[in-house]
């Protein structure tokens, strides 16, 4: 990467993580513009016209889609797609990324949070049984502190 849109680069996602999108699509909008044709440009892109105020919402995920096509196996623009999809309020179809993400990495920590946040439940561990019934409830408690869940 030329060091300029390096520079660029860090300075956008910088941005973005401080809170202000706009400022932080500008800067990728631009490393782009430098010819610096990177899937983590085109992530990091989509999400922060998804989080700016005037972001277009089929803009922010064709730019996280066209990351995942020149990347496939980066757990985290995955992850930006689910965001994308989050904001839009689209919540089957971030499910649906955040499972890939877990899919190359089953040990994603944002994944699994964002998976908590939303309210996903693993499936119990004797499916026939309730979930309230004890046998279960115990189990998967056991399961989790042993890390095997």
């Amino acid at each position: 990467m030329e060091e300029g849109a390096a520079r660029l680069f860090k300075r956008g996602i910088s941005l973005l993580r401080r809170g202000y999108p706009e400022d932080a699509a500008e800067c990728l909008k631009k490393v782009l513009e430098m010819s610096y044709d990177s899937a983590a440009c085109y992530s990091w892109l989509g999400v922060a016209i998804a989080r700016s105020r005037y972001g277009d919402i089929i803009k922010a995920e064709e730019y996280c889609k066209k990351a995942i096509k020149k990347a496939y196996y980066r757990p985290q623009y995955h992850n930006n797609l689910a965001e994308v999809y989050l904001i839009w309020g689209k919540k089957r179809k971030a499910i649906e990324a955040l499972g890939d993400t877990l899919n190359l990495d089953d040990s994603n920590n944002p994944a699994h949070r964002k998976l908590a946040n939303m309210g996903i439940r693993n499936r119990a561990v004797i499916p026939f049984l309730s979930r309230t019934n004890p046998i279960n409830k115990y189990l998967g408690i056991i399961l989790a502190r042993l890390g095997l869940r």
